[in-house]
């Protein structure tokens, strides 16, 4: 209302200078996206890995015959709640992998070269009431906090470092999550070649496997994307409808 009473004066008093201006800055000011969201939502998105913004991004051209599936045999999956960006209200966050439906104890193989950073095959998993009071924290937060995600929920899981050999616009690491064991040489400093077994497909860190059950065996893997502004995961900012077909094609041999 103040801002039309305004108008109104300026245009009865003929400050035809200021009148103008203020019009073009108020409609600036009311529009309802910025240019780079609707050159982001124009973007054509088929192949991408992951879409930051013009200058941070990944083809899978960048990428192409370089990995192998995880779990050979398994494919990616065609259900959207397997994939990347699906959300995850019982943890109060949102999935930045892939779930590959891997039997119990299937071998799970690394995807590319690389040096082991993390490897946690002692870990027990927590009991129900203690799994659920992190869920309880999460959502009181809001999100998953790091430390409940890496070191709970992930469950017994190995982490490899890359390095920019992958591509040399980002240092790369791999996650492979919710495994029932890992072999003893996979330790923090080993280095793996493409193919090597690092571990089994389980269900650690998830709550079947706080109920000490065998059911929901899969592997859950990620591949994060880090330059020096951040990290990116596979499939951010990638539609729905392109998601599964970008993945496949990372694969695609």
């Amino acid at each position: 209302m103040y801002i039309k009473t305004l108008l109104m004066w300026l245009k009865k008093m003929k400050i035809k200078h200021l009148y103008i201006a203020s019009i073009v800055f108020l409609s600036a000011c009311a529009a309802p996206t910025s240019s780079y969201e609707l050159l982001n939502e124009k973007k054509d998105k088929h192949g991408y890995i992951f879409y930051q913004n013009e200058q941070t991004h990944l083809h899978v051209d960048d990428l192409k015959d370089k990995l192998i599936l995880p779990a050979e045999g398994y494919v990616v999956p065609e259900y959207l709640n397997l994939l990347p960006n699906a959300k995850r209200e019982y943890r109060s966050g949102h999935h930045m992998g892939v779930d590959f439906s891997a039997p119990l104890n299937h071998p799970i193989r690394a995807v590319y070269d690389g040096i082991v950073v993390r490897s946690n095959g002692y870990q027990k998993d927590v009991d129900i009431d203690t799994y659920n009071s992190f869920l309880e924290i999460s959502a009181k937060v809001g999100k998953t906090p790091e430390d409940i995600y890496n070191f709970i929920l992930l469950g017994k899981s190995v982490v490899i470092d890359h390095g920019y050999s992958l591509t040399t616009k980002f240092r790369t690491i791999t996650v492979y999550s919710h495994l029932s064991s890992i072999p003893d040489d996979i330790i923090a400093g080993s280095v793996v070649a493409q193919g090597d077994v690092i571990g089994f497909s389980g269900n650690t860190g998830t709550s079947s496997g706080a109920l000490q059950n065998k059911k929901g065996a899969h592997l859950h893997w990620e591949i994060f994307f880090d330059d020096s502004k951040g990290r990116y995961f596979i499939g951010q900012n990638i539609p729905t409808e392109l998601l599964k077909n970008n993945i496949d094609l990372l694969f695609e041999q």
